[in-house]
C-alpha cells in the first residue's frame, strides 16, 4: 500500500484546489510518479439517465488534465464541446498552451494517445490537425520517439497556429478523431476552453 501526505500533498491539494470531487489518478510506472486530475461528467440533481445502462463506466465521461487545474468556468465549457464518446480514440486531455507550443513550434502528446492509435515508436507520418470540429484542415508530419511520446513537425505545427489567435496560457481540449481515411492514423482536434 502506498500512502500519500505530507506538505507537498497539502500544497497539491491547495494548488489544484481539490474540492473532493475530482478524481486523482496516480501513475507510478515511471521513473518519476505523475499525478493528473480527471473530470468526471455527473448528471445535475434531478436529471434521470433513461439508460442506466451507459452508467457502467463512470470514466467513459471522463477528462485528463495534466498538471494543471480548470476554472469553474472552465470546467461548465468543456462539457459542452466534448463530442459524442463515440467520435473519439481514448479520453480526451486537457492543457494549457506553452510557450514552448506557441513561441518555439514544439508540440508533443502523451504516449498514451500514440498507443491508441496504433502508432509504434519510431514511426513517422503525417497527422490532421484542426481548430474546432469544422475548421481548416492543417496537414503535419510528426514522429514518434523512443519513449512513444508524439512530436509535431516544428514547420507543419507553425503552420496550424498561424491565423489562429492561440495564446500562451489559454486552455484547450485535445481530442484524437475516430477517422475512416485510408492511411491517416490521427485527425486532432483542439477547441478553446
Amino acid at each position: 500500500m502506498t500512502q500519500v501526505g505530507g506538505d507537498g500533498w497539502v500544497h497539491f491539494i491547495a494548488h489544484m484546489r481539490i474540492t473532493g470531487g475530482e478524481l486523482i489518478s496516480f501513475s507510478f510506472r515511471a521513473e518519476r510518479p505523475k499525478l493528473a486530475v480527471i473530470y468526471v461528467n455527473k448528471a445535475e440533481d434531478g436529471e434521470d439517465d433513461e439508460d442506466d445502462e451507459d452508467d457502467d463506466d463512470p470514466l467513459d465521461e471522463a477528462i485528463v488534465a495534466q498538471r494543471m487545474r480548470l476554472s469553474e468556468e472552465e470546467v461548465y465549457n468543456l462539457w459542452d464541446i466534448i463530442p459524442p464518446r463515440a467520435d473519439f480514440v481514448r479520453v480526451p486531455f486537457v492543457t494549457h498552451l506553452t510557450s514552448t507550443m506557441v513561441d518555439r513550434h514544439v508540440m508533443e502528446l502523451p504516449k498514451n494517445l500514440s498507443k491508441s492509435c496504433g502508432i509504434k515508436p519510431h514511426e513517422e507520418g503525417s497527422a490532421r490537425i484542426r481548430l474546432t470540429a469544422r475548421g481548416s484542415v492543417t496537414t503535419c508530419a510528426y514522429g514518434v520517439d523512443t519513449h512513444g511520446r508524439t512530436h509535431f513537425n516544428s514547420v507543419g505545427w507553425n503552420s496550424f497556429l498561424v491565423g489562429k489567435n492561440l495564446h500562451v496560457g489559454q486552455a484547450i481540449l485535445i481530442t484524437i478523431r475516430n477517422t475512416h481515411h485510408q492511411g491517416l492514423r490521427m485527425m486532432i482536434v483542439i477547441d478553446i476552453i
